[in-house]
């Protein structure tokens, strides 16, 4: 997945007991994998913190920070471009896409508000609004005084030895210098703290406290103006809740159309006839898990996990046609038996989940009710059972 809600969609992927869900689910993945491959794709971009940004929303008078604010920007754009994308397309290669996102809303007019008034490194910008720009213009000009005012006492000669360097800093929000502890009277002032030693004193001349108290002045202004130009911004998404919902709902699908699309084209996957007579005609079907192309982007749990996989698994035909119900396996130990049983069981809830298989084209499927898995040997001595009559009592 590419954001956090279609990964929530896909965890939540079950295979469907409806032959038309089904048809429907294999038909939407071939499109976004025809996509794929006609088109540029389905280029969704998220924020880590996207669902944070959302919660936001819904708490009533409260504005996303400007990260935020870019990043929800950023990804309902990559929403409205897939949007674009699809519709351009010819409708009748695309019907169930072009369905799909019909419900999507254009953010358009609140995406570029957010792109006039943040810069691309999260600062607001002067001209977000005229008061902004009064304030910062303000605070300029003061800061400029008081940088000059406060040079001049490192320039002089009569104040210059008072100071333990020849330095402008910040201490709590207002510029001081650092003056030498046994010189604390020489130069009248308010003293904002000491070094850790003790051997140099923050001292806050006279002359500039006037203007070290616009500026904090200011700078409380300046910070109430952001907070209200952010939170216009923010009502510009928090306002159109419904038409986000459906926004959401749309790039939820989007991503996890793309994400077995691609996982389609990772395992050389085909969409599977859906066979209304019960009969499974798996041909060429390799398990997942052992394609080198899908191994290599399975979590090692440590480094010891073994190298990735770089030869192709053996494919094998599982056929199963009526009046044949029942299949029956044998060979000797590591033939394969376990690993054709588990493919045709997998392959048959990946189908009905929507994905692709890795099996060859003419492949069939029938949609199952349910489907249980009895594999391996937990036999219990003290019950008095064998091995057979152990799997006999679990598929009862």
């Amino acid at each position: 997945a590419l954001t956090p809600l279609g990964d929530r969609r896909l965890a939540a992927l079950a295979p469907s007991p409806d032959p038309r869900a089904v048809a429907e689910a294999q038909a939407t993945t071939s499109e976004a994998v025809r996509l794929l491959t006609d088109a540029p794709g389905i280029p969704l971009r998220a924020p880590a913190d996207l669902d944070d940004a959302l919660d936001a929303l819904v708490l009533e008078g409260r504005a996303l920070e400007p990260p935020r604010l870019l990043g929800l920007a950023s990804f309902l754009e990559s929403v409205d471009q897939c949007v674009h994308g699809i519709r351009r397309q010819p409708a009748d290669r695309f019907p169930r896409l072009a369905a799909l996102v019909a419900p999507a809303a254009s953010f358009e007019r609140e995406i570029a508000a957010v792109r006039r008034a943040i810069d691309p490194a999260g600062e607001v910008f002067d001209h977000a609004s005229p008061a902004l720009r009064g304030i910062r213009d303000r605070l300029r000009k003061q800061r400029a005084r008081l940088r000059g005012t406060l040079e001049s006492y490192i320039r002089s000669r009569e104040t210059a030895k008072y100071l333990q360097e020849p330095v402008v800093t910040d201490r709590n929000g207002r510029y001081v210098l650092l003056v030498r502890a046994e010189h604390r009277t020489s130069l009248p002032g308010i003293v904002h703290g000491s070094s850790s030693s003790g051997a140099s004193l923050f001292l806050e001349p006279l002359s500039t406290v006037d203007i070290n108290n616009d500026i904090v002045a200011l700078l409380e202004q300046e910070a109430e103006e952001l907070h209200r130009i952010l939170l216009e911004l923010t009502n510009g998404f928090r306002g159109r809740g419904a038409e986000l919902a459906q926004t959401l709902e749309v790039a939820a699908g989007l991503d996890a159309a793309q994400a077995k699309a691609r996982f389609s084209r990772l395992c050389d996957g085909t969409s599977p006839e859906i066979a209304r007579d019960g009969r499974l005609e798996l041909l060429a079907a390799r398990h997942p898990l052992l394609i080198p192309a899908v191994d290599a982007r399975l979590p090692r749990e440590d480094e010891d996990g073994g190298p990735a996989r770089t030869e192709a698994p053996v494919p094998v035909d599982i056929l199963l046609v009526p009046p044949t119900s029942v299949l029956v396996i044998t060979g000797p130990n590591t033939g394969g038996k376990t690993v054709a049983l588990k493919t045709a069981g997998l392959l048959a809830l990946m189908a009905q989940a929507g994905l692709h298989v890795p099996a060859a084209e003419g492949s069939r499927l029938p949609v199952f009710r349910t489907v249980f898995a009895d594999i391996g040997d937990e036999q219990s001595i003290a019950a008095n059972l064998s091995t057979f009559s152990w799997h006999i009592s679990n598929i009862v």
